[in-house]
């Protein structure tokens, strides 16, 4: 799922997936609200608020289920991952990890670090990459055809 403005950016952004599974989505409303939760269909969330931004992943906290999310083993297995989350202080966080690890060991890092209220994993392995400052902090090794930007 990937929504700016509750308009999907591509042809299937409206769903986490056709069977139906609901995943871990990070979703800002218009009002400033930002929640994670588990979400299948833009219909769900828009039930809730209007969509300033909407993106899914599989959800790393408050509630970390890989197996009700249906997540593929190889999402969490030992990789770079990229991790979008929400702290108690408002901001909003893009990470990667540089160093390959497991799902569950990024989130257990993630939580020691940071006042976590929410997080999701978007991606991982070959798909995550970071430029800060216009540095590259971490390089894909290959075009990918989504990105994530903050300004």
């Amino acid at each position: 799922m990937a929504i700016q403005d509750n308009i999907p950016l591509g042809e299937n952004s409206f769903t986490n997936g056709y069977d139906g599974t609901k995943k871990g989505t990070m979703v800002c409303f218009e009002d400033g609200r930002v929640i994670m939760n588990r979400f299948n269909h833009i219909s769900e969330i828009n039930k809730l608020g209007k969509i300033k931004w909407a993106i899914g992943g599989s959800a790393l906290y408050p509630d970390y289920n890989l197996k009700i999310e249906k997540v593929f083993p190889d999402i969490s297995r030992f990789a770079p991952h990229t991790i979008l989350a929400y702290t108690k202080e408002n901001k909003i966080l893009l990470l990667i990890t540089k160093e390959n690890r497991t799902l569950t060991n990024a989130r257990n890092d993630l939580l020691k670090t940071f006042n976590i209220i929410s997080a999701i994993n978007l991606d991982g392995g070959g798909s995550t990459s970071m430029i800060a400052n216009g540095k590259v902090i971490k390089d894909q090794g290959r075009k990918l055809s989504t990105i994530i930007s903050a300004l």
